[in-house]
């Protein structure tokens, strides 16, 4: 039996923003949560707007299972990017705007289009505009080029033991064997720092 197809969730507008990136500590830029749309709208409908889940659901035009699935899903993903220190991005999902809004790919503007015949940006009036479900559809903020990135390494800022760095697990959540501190992402910022320390010292 062949899967119930999802059924569209209605938004009245898309965020702002693209996503959320740690600020201090070391992230891992090539992993980061996808928080899908509609994920995002239940965030703001239950625990921004404070409605029951009752309430949500009529909003997100989803039944009351549903909306608590994705608002769970939702929570998850948002605490699971905190403990891990991993970027959040807003993108994809089944949804559909009440109006029509447009994103530019020149300045990353966001707006809405009172009709069907907008052609340019109106703060650059560049005319690489899209729909917001296309310019952020899940995977195109992807990069394509995986297999050439070079292997990144872990390692102990005082007696240098490396370990290769595991995508999704940041360096500073891993203790040296040797010393029982935290290591850290070598080329780093906070890596190049250590060694500069050193030379001076």
């Amino acid at each position: 039996m062949s899967p119930r197809p999802k059924r569209i969730r209605v938004l009245k507008e898309p965020p702002s923003f693209k996503g959320f990136t740690p600020i201090g500590g070391e992230h891992d830029q090539k992993s980061a949560i996808i928080l899908h749309f509609e994920e995002y709208e239940a965030l703001i409908l239950s625990d921004y707007e404070s409605l029951n889940q009752e309430d949500a659901a009529k909003k997100l035009q989803v039944s009351r299972p549903t909306f608590t699935r994705i608002y769970g899903a939702a929570r998850k993903k948002v605490a699971t990017a905190l403990a891990r220190n991993l970027s959040l991005i807003v993108e994809g999902g089944q949804v559909e705007f009440d109006t029509v809004w447009y994103e530019c790919s020149h300045c990353s503007c966001v707006f809405k289009s009172g009709n069907e015949t907008t052609e340019q940006c109106p703060v650059c009036n560049s005319t690489a505009i899209l729909p917001v479900q296309e310019a952020r559809k899940f995977g195109n903020n992807k990069s394509e080029k995986t297999s050439s990135v070079k292997q990144e390494m872990c390692i102990c800022p005082k007696c240098d033991y490396e370990i290769p760095h595991q995508l999704g697990t940041p360096c500073s959540s891993i203790l040296c064997p040797n010393c029982d501190i935290r290591m850290l992402r070598k080329g780093s910022n906070r890596h190049l720092f250590v060694l500069k320390k050193r030379q001076n010292s």
